[in-house]
């Protein structure tokens, strides 16, 4: 993906898909304001409206809908074929698709990460290769593309080589000797496997997820269920009580290392100073685990480890020509139930209420680890929780703007103050993934996206 921060200064259209810019990526939402005021136009598709609103025009979707939108922007004038009525045309559709098409190779698309959930992926990448424009999947923290590039995911191995093609498993095991043929479990499968108690050892390296897991009952009992806890963290936490072994991992400024932003530029971080007490880096614990088990890894620094990255994560017999379809698969498990998946709310032949969607996203300045101890930032910036309703549904409801509503959805419930407003779409409620009050993780069941019932509350 050949996109960085400069793509985007210079390009003429920028739309945004599914990507919350300044409450998720601040910096690159920095670079479009930049673009825009050059005189870029700017759109972004999107269940809400982000802070864009003033330099950009939103297209808004239902909570997984954005798949239809872009298919709908490149389908435009062709018959359909009844499973799905014709797109509704609005004023935004048209100057985006008119856009589209006078920019062309000037164009930058830039799609956010929970669309790997509904499988928007494809429609986003294909959309820019439509026009010959540019494709960025923008990774909300520092170091999640740097992960990926390292092979942090069960289907994949360093350099983005794939687990199941023989010979881009042979090029890592070259190195590394035998690696398995069948991908990893995700989180979901992980923590399913444990709280059926088939996983013996269960080890948290720098994650909670009764905060971090969309699906806090089931990481409670993962927690519960599995034998034996091993938790490598920075400081004391909620996984604390649960922890049959702590390892005390050394924090950023005090270990030497690299960051690798969304554009895939690494840049070097260096130690202030060393770990305290028994405290470790991470890439040490690991070598020494390795030791312990007989199973040496070979790491004396973290220059050596560096370099064999470096070799790794060159990408040699791989190619680049998979289509977007094989590149962005849609998620199998992108589903809200037995009668409503991931995108639009399906109409009835009667017309009868639409389900709600409630969809959740954190926002820059929460309750997460990363802000512990920011009490100023907090007081200035930090909102406890709400959630947005959209004026109609609203008016349907009986809800008015700042009166108490209970949300409630197949894994709980929660009363919030309401905020009636026409930039979120009808049909669905944004609520913030963790401001104080609620940790949205307990209205989920494995996805950011759930129905949801509203009503008013005292």
């Amino acid at each position: 993906m050949p996109v960085t921060n400069r793509d985007v200064e210079s390009a003429e259209v920028i739309l945004l898909v599914g990507l919350d810019a300044e409450q998720e990526v601040p910096i690159l939402h920095l670079r479009i304001r930049k673009a825009a005021r050059r005189g870029a136009k700017v759109f972004v598709i999107h269940s809400r409206r982000t802070r864009l609103w003033d330099v950009g025009e939103h297209v808004l979707c239902s909570p997984g809908g954005e798949a239809e939108v872009l298919d709908d922007l490149m389908s435009a004038g062709t018959a359909f074929d009844g499973e799905r009525p014709p797109p509704v045309e609005t004023d935004s559709h048209h100057r985006l698709r008119s856009a589209l098409r006078e920019a062309g190779e000037r164009t930058v698309v830039l799609a956010g990460t929970r669309l790997a959930e509904s499988g928007a992926l494809s429609e986003a990448a294909e959309l820019a290769a439509s026009v010959g424009g540019r494709f960025a999947f923008v990774s909300r923290r520092a170091g999640d593309r740097g992960a990926l590039r390292a092979g942090v995911h069960p289907e994949l191995l360093p350099g983005g080589r794939r687990v199941g093609d023989g010979a881009e498993r042979a090029e890592v095991e070259a190195t590394w000797g035998r690696v398995p043929s069948e991908p990893g479990r995700d989180t979901a499968a992980i923590l399913e496997s444990a709280a059926r108690r088939e996983i013996d050892v269960l080890y948290l390296v720098g994650v909670d997820p009764l905060r971090d897991f969309p699906d806090a009952d089931l990481a409670r009992r993962a927690l519960e269920n599995v034998a034996y806890k091993v938790v490598q963290d920075i400081a004391d936490g909620p996984l604390i009580p649960y922890a049959d072994a702590v390892l005390p991992a050394a924090p950023w400024h005090e270990r030497d290392g690299h960051a690798t932003d969304w554009e895939g530029r690494s840049q070097g971080v260096r130690a202030v100073r060393g770990p305290l007490g028994m405290a470790r880096p991470d890439w040490q614990i690991f070598q020494e685990l390795s030791e312990a088990l007989d199973a040496d890894m070979g790491f004396r620094s973290i220059e050596s480890l560096q370099e064999e990255m470096a070799t790794l994560g060159r990408v040699g017999g791989v190619s680049g020509e998979m289509d977007s379809a094989e590149r962005f698969p849609r998620s199998p498990s992108a589903s809200l139930g037995p009668d409503v998946r991931l995108g639009p709310p399906p109409r009835s032949p009667d017309q009868e209420l639409k389900p709600i969607l409630l969809f959740t996203y954190p926002l820059l300045v929460d309750e997460g680890a990363l802000s512990d101890g920011a009490d100023e930032l907090k007081a200035a910036l930090e909102e406890p929780a709400f959630v947005e309703v959209h004026p109609s549904d609203a008016a349907r409801l009986d809800l008015a703007d700042g009166g108490f509503v209970r949300v409630k959805t197949e894994a709980g419930e929660a009363v919030l103050p309401a905020r009636v407003t026409p930039h979120v779409a009808e049909g669905s409620v944004f609520v913030p993934y963790n401001q104080p009050g609620l940790a949205a993780n307990t209205l989920l069941s494995g996805s950011f996206v759930t129905v949801v019932t509203l009503e008013v509350a005292s």
